[in-house]
């Protein structure tokens, strides 16, 4: 969105220096930064996520070494809660890379570290379902303990590794009281090389790259990602919005495809930045700037997915260009913008009857109330107090039927 402050935008047209492409970008603009909640930041969250595996895949392979693939789950159902589900996964994953088995089987199997993604599905039918893609680092021939590796071939160390790690997990979950399948709870391959171990990695936050945006849907029919929850959620599915509450209250601050320290130190390259969910603040650059967009309008195309397309537009037309690409996403923006408008303005409208229609109903109700008060005290000393004031009930019903229905309670302390 546009920065504090700001009354435009500036669009720049620069020349990748590795392959000449040429781009457009933005400055004067704010991003949340939140990799979870927000489809804008989750998309460029995303590509980071995969640089970073990337980088730590590259380095494994160039010295000879591979990368197991292990997927992690468990069973869940409808009733269990997403941090539920999620502390099960997430709990026995890290307690099987920890202890005197685990500091064995590193050495056994040369595993150089792991770096793990985090991915979240919900079903209809099964309820939350978190899981972890597992990129499990091996080292090549050269590497320091190499003569007390188990196996000598990196490929079936990798996936020895892999498949020690899968074991390990499932012994945790049922310690831990959960259950997991041998057959459907995890599985185990070896990357055919970097690119694959990257991508199967960073799977969870590369689900929202399709078009920029989310992806479409999911495997299954019956299986939502976020952005399904949150648009239904939007939509009015009160369901959906507890779940997506759900998700927002436990997916920030979850850390996502993270090359450790040390693993970089092992690689030889360098520390690679984490998953930084403050918002980030970028200042307007005067260099190569081709035009500027006010901020009213470009809240507009953010708010309509129109952004991309203008900047696609930009790239193809260049700085000549560039007053008939904003007229352009003008036009495609204008019919989008006038129907939010009146949607927004019928909710509006909506929303001052429903207050209207409540103020009224209260005050009918503290009319109500008075009204049985004063016929219970003036037929005090006739009948019997349950009879009395079960018709008396009745009567201001009738009197004031726009009212609540009154309780016996409340009237049994008002005259009391």
């Amino acid at each position: 969105m546009p920065g504090h402050d700001a009354a435009s935008v500036n669009i720049h047209l620069r020349t990748a220096a590795e392959t000449g492409e040429i781009r457009a970008g933005v400055s004067g603009i704010y991003r949340c930064g939140s990799p979870w909640l927000c489809p804008v930041c989750a998309t460029r969250k995303a590509h980071d996520r995969a640089e970073r595996v990337q980088a730590a895949a590259n380095a494994t392979f160039q010295r000879g070494g591979r990368a197991a693939l292990v997927v992690l789950t468990a069973s869940h159902s409808l009733d269990m809660s997403l941090a539920e589900i999620k502390g099960l996964v997430q709990g026995a994953s890290s307690a099987a890379r920890k202890g005197r088995a685990w500091t064995k089987a590193v050495q056994d199997y040369g595993i150089l570290g792991v770096v793990v993604g985090q991915e979240v599905t919900y079903s209809v039918t099964n309820g939350w379902h978190y899981h972890q893609h597992l990129s499990v680092m091996v080292d090549g021939l050269d590497g320091e303990n190499a003569e007390f590796y188990e196996f000598p071939d990196a490929y079936e160390r990798a996936e020895a590794a892999g498949a020690w790690i899968a074991r390990a997990y499932a012994e945790q979950v049922r310690a831990r009281g959960g259950k997991v399948s041998d057959r459907h709870g995890w599985h185990v391959r070896v990357a055919r090389d970097a690119a694959d171990a990257s991508d199967y990695t960073a799977k969870g936050s590369m689900a929202w790259e399709v078009a920029g945006g989310h992806k479409a849907e999911t495997k299954a029919k019956t299986s939502l990602t976020p952005w399904d929850i949150a648009i239904a959620a939007a939509d009015g599915d009160t369901g959906m919005f507890g779940r997506w509450r759900e998700y927002m209250e436990t997916m920030p601050g979850t850390r996502s495809c993270v090359v450790s320290a040390a693993l970089a130190k092992k690689l030889d390259i360098p520390p690679l930045a984490d998953d930084a969910e403050g918002g980030e603040q970028a200042l307007h650059d005067a260099d190569e700037v081709v035009g500027r967009v006010e901020a009213p309008m470009w809240r507009v195309w953010m708010r309509h997915g129109l952004a991309a397309t203008f900047l696609s537009r930009v790239e193809f037309g260049g700085e000549e260009g560039f007053d008939a690409a904003v007229d352009a996403t003008e036009q495609d923006a204008a019919p989008l913008e006038a129907e939010y408008q009146r949607l927004r303005a019928e909710r509006s409208f909506a929303r001052q009857v429903e207050r209207r229609e409540a103020d009224r109903a209260d005050r009918d109700t503290a009319f109500a109330k008075a009204f049985a008060i004063d016929r219970l005290r003036r037929l005090a000393d006739r009948h019997g107090s349950r009879d009395r004031i079960a018709r008396v009930i009745a009567e201001a019903a009738a009197v004031f039927p726009e009212a609540r229905p009154l309780e016996p309670v409340e009237l049994y302390k008002a005259v009391a």
